[in-house]
């Protein structure tokens, strides 16, 4: 008498088969995710001019230390870029999209020109401001060290309006003298020179990482218990 009757292998790596092929067809057959939104929305556009306004106040009150005399104005400089590391922490963790930095360092320096500031001031903004954007990137816009040196970045946009010192100089000692006086500008020309221009670069670049270090253990310590960032 014949008996039919199935091989338990082959009935066993014909499911597999079976599920192996289901699995790949399933795969297949998903839908792929949409890439993330990286533009700005009309939202992040106005954090984008709350945080530009909070930077600016930080930015202009230590440069009214400048009516002081130049010497102050330098540590005017260097001290405002320690503060706002504290602002620019605090601003990355609410947006995280390119452009942002690039929209608050135009809109300062476009401030910066129409408060009589030289042009200059446009295209240091736009340069240092596009390397920030970079470093950013390269870090996605959450790490805390590319925040940190992309905020060194953007303060020596700074440079803009002392630029003119060197290659328009009569005009720019002209308008200073108009402005603050003679006793004041010759102690101004005497200070910045190119040598000390670059030193006091390199000082806004450290001021400002430290600031930058600042505000990110103060992001640790206070504003991400508080739900703030």
């Amino acid at each position: 008498m014949s008996t039919s009757s199935e091989n338990p292998k082959n009935s066993a790596s014909s499911e597999t088969s079976t599920t192996s092929e289901a699995s790949r067809n399933s795969k297949t057959s998903a839908p792929a995710r949409p890439a993330a939104d990286r533009s700005l929305k009309p939202k992040d556009l106005i954090t984008v001019g709350t945080f530009t306004a909070l930077y600016f106040v930080v930015f202009f009150g230590f440069g009214m230390l400048g009516l002081f005399g130049p010497v102050v104005h330098a540590i005017g400089i260097v001290l405002g870029s320690l503060a706002n590391g504290i602002v620019f922490a605090l601003y990355i963790t609410r947006i995280r999209k390119p452009g942002m930095i690039f929209l608050t360092a135009m809109v300062s320096s476009l401030l910066m020109v129409l408060t009589g500031h030289a042009w200059t001031s446009l295209l240091a903004a736009a340069v240092f401001s596009a390397l920030a954007e970079v470093v950013l990137a390269r870090g996605h816009y959450r790490s805390a060290r590319a925040s940190v040196i992309a905020y060194g970045l953007f303060s020596l946009w700074i440079v803009g309006p002392i630029l003119p010192l060197y290659f328009q100089h009569d005009a720019y000692m002209a308008d200073m003298r108009t402005e603050m006086g003679e006793g004041y500008a010759q102690a101004w020309e005497a200070l910045f020179s190119p040598a000390f221009l670059a030193g006091l670069l390199t000082l806004v670049f450290i001021a400002s990482c430290l600031g930058g270090l600042l505000g990110q253990k103060m992001l640790r310590k206070h504003f991400v218990r508080a739900g703030i960032a």
